[in-house]
Formats: structure tokens, sequence, C-alpha cells
């Protein structure tokens, strides 16, 4: 039965998704930004595998950062509260460091599940972002593409930052050589 904290992590992604995705929709960066500056210090403060959640953060925001400012440059979908074309918004960056605090936590379980999680995420993936259109954050503008480039990138690059993940996590629990 997981604990109390990762209870916590799910419980603060869920709401986080729909903070980030409704400033995205009202066409505001600021709630995003604010309440994942407020959910850092609070993760920073009680989550174990600090070192290892700073690293993922960094390495989510380049990977979900350069992978959404490419499908608005490709011009697959379009972002509300976009302030500097292609560049994706501040709220999709605050999603991917959202997303983040749950690899070794919440979503610890899919650590060494990587081809499972490939899959599971090449399927959700579309959903999630089908969902944040309809909730007015974003614009899909050429669907039958994009649900083929959401489902190839997430299937990519979540399983790579798992494996960041479980590389850094036995890093910073000491050990010598990590399973990778």
């Amino acid at each position: 039965m997981p604990d109390r904290l990762t209870i916590v992590n799910f419980l603060l992604f869920q709401i986080g998704w729909f903070v980030c995705v409704l400033s995205g929709a009202a066409e505001l960066n600021s709630p995003a930004v604010i309440f994942t500056v407020a959910l850092l210090i609070f993760h920073f403060r009680f989550y174990r595998w600090k070192q290892t959640d700073y690293k993922l953060v960094l390495a989510a925001i380049l990977i979900g950062v350069v992978l959404d400012s490419s499908w608005s440059a490709w011009n697959l979908m379009a972002y509300q509260a976009q302030t500097i074309e292609p560049i994706a918004p501040w709220w999709i960056w605050c999603l991917w460091i959202n997303f983040a605090l749950t690899l070794n936590h919440s979503l610890s379980w899919l650590l060494r599940r990587r081809v499972m999680a490939g899959i599971f995420s090449a399927v959700a993936s579309p959903v999630s972002y089908y969902a944040g259109s309809h909730l007015g954050a974003l614009d899909w503008l050429q669907p039958e593409i994009l649900i083929v480039v959401l489902a190839i990138s997430w299937g990519l690059a979540i399983p790579l930052l798992l494996t960041l993940a479980n590389y850094w996590r036995n890093q910073e629990s000491g050990k010598q050589h990590a399973v990778v």
C-alpha cells in the first residue's frame, strides 16, 4: 500500500494538471507558475530523492519544452497564453515540472517497467492533450498527425526520463553501478 506522501504526490499532480491547463485556457500563466513554485517548495521540503528529483525537473523541462515548442513550431497545435512563438508557454513548463516530480514517487512503480511506461504514455498522452484542448488550453491544428507525434514522442520520452530517474536514484542512494 502506498504511503501518505505517495498519495499526496499523486493528488498534487492531478490538481496541478488542472491548475496548469485551466491557466492556459484563461490565457494566464501566473496561476500555473505560483502553484508550481509552491509545489516545488513543498516537494523539496518533504520528499526523499532531492538530488534525483532536481535533475529530473531539469531534464523534463529540457525534453518537454523542446517537444511542446516543436509541435507549436510545426503548426500541429497552438497554445493559449503563448507569449513567444513558437516556445511553449509557461503553463506547459509547469506541467512538465509537475510531471517530473511524480517519477520517483507516485509513478516509481514504473521505474523498472519502462516498456510498459512507453506503451502507456503513447496511449495516454494524446488523451491528456485532447482533454487540454477541450478545456480550451490549446488547439489541435493537424489532429491526425498530432496524435501520432504525441504517441511516439511520449512513448520515447517517458522511458528515457524513467531510465534517468533510475540511474540518478541509484547514484543518490550510494550505489556505484546503477541498474539501467
